[in-house]
């Protein structure tokens, strides 16, 4: 009488009776606790490939389409954002040529300054010159710097 009132039909009030959770539906419900869980104990930071490794390390192989999924029905998402390229300088004009490159009798040096800090917070300076013809360091020279 209320089905017919409702205009329902009989079949859908005992589907709904009688419903059963399918494996797959249960199994699914488990694996977003799960994934909540080492979502949590991370720190919010992994997302699907590393929950999906984190799993396999229980020895429950899942694909990543499917934890992708199941993420985004829990609501988990990674706080890590993927790192940007850096933007690179464009010039305007024609760069100029290696010269020395193509010149293998040519005493060329090259020098650079490093600086290194150590553990108990000084800086240390490394400065060094090298011989491009024999790849060689010429004179290493460190000093400190209490900055």
């Amino acid at each position: 009488m209320v089905l017919r009132l409702l205009k329902i039909p009989k079949s859908t009030y005992f589907d709904w009776a009688h419903y059963v959770e399918s494996n797959r539906h249960r199994e699914d419900n488990i694996l977003k606790a799960l994934l909540h869980d080492i979502w949590q104990n991370n720190y919010k930071a992994y997302g699907a490939p590393r929950l999906r490794l984190a799993l396999a390390n229980l020895n429950l192989y899942h694909g990543t389409n499917r934890i992708r999924r199941l993420m985004q029905e829990a609501g988990i998402y990674s706080v890590m954002s993927r790192r940007s390229n850096k933007p690179t300088t464009t010039v305007e004009y024609k760069q100029r040529p290696n010269l020395i490159r193509h010149l293998p009798e040519a005493n060329a040096w090259s020098m650079d300054i490093t600086y290194l800090k150590l553990s108990n917070g000084q800086w240390v300076y490394l400065a060094s010159v090298l011989e491009l013809q024999t790849r060689k360091i010429l004179t290493p020279s460190n000093k400190y710097h209490d900055g």
